[in-house]
């Protein structure tokens, strides 16, 4: 083999280990970043399951609160509240108490044409007119004032709650 083959076949076996040298390099540094990837990948699942794990627990609350929730209304339902109809007041003095009985007639503040007022445990939380149904009387309500009936729920809630 003459020189020039030499250098040449020296120059190929250098090529290729410079080429391996290089692949073991990369193949060093990729290590290291897969190695990484490959902890941070094991980290997920577990992160995952405490999603999950914390997800199914949060459900749980919800579904303990809706219950207990639940129950409450159910106790509240039952609650009975005294429902008045006021058809009209009017203030007499003892002496015309005293004498009162059957026939006599007391004079209201209201006109025939005015709505009654409906009371609840108090709160006046609606009007109405009078109505015959059958043989009872009866109210058709009119007008609702809402704010007074969410005070009337809330007095009821906070009462029930101290029994």
């Amino acid at each position: 083999m003459s020189e020039e083959e030499k250098k040449e076949e020296e120059q190929e076996l250098s090529q290729e280990e410079l080429a391996k040298q290089w692949e073991e390099a990369l193949a060093q540094q990729q290590t290291p970043q897969q190695d990484q990837d490959e902890t941070q990948e094991e980290e997920q699942p577990p992160q995952e399951e405490e999603k999950k794990f914390e997800g199914e627990e949060l459900v749980a609350k919800k579904e303990a609160t809706e219950k207990d929730l639940s129950k409450l209304l159910e106790r509240l339902m039952d609650i009975p509240l005294n429902v008045e109809v006021v058809v009209g007041e009017t203030v007499i003095q003892i002496k015309e108490l005293i004498n009162l009985g059957p026939g006599s007639v007391i004079e209201l503040d209201r006109e025939t044409t005015e709505p009654v007022d409906i009371k609840v445990n108090g709160k006046l939380i609606a009007k109405g007119e009078l109505v015959v149904v059958g043989e009872k009387f009866g109210v058709r309500i009119t007008e609702i004032y809402s704010e007074e009936r969410k005070s009337v729920f809330k007095d009821t809630l906070q009462e029930s709650l101290k029994k």
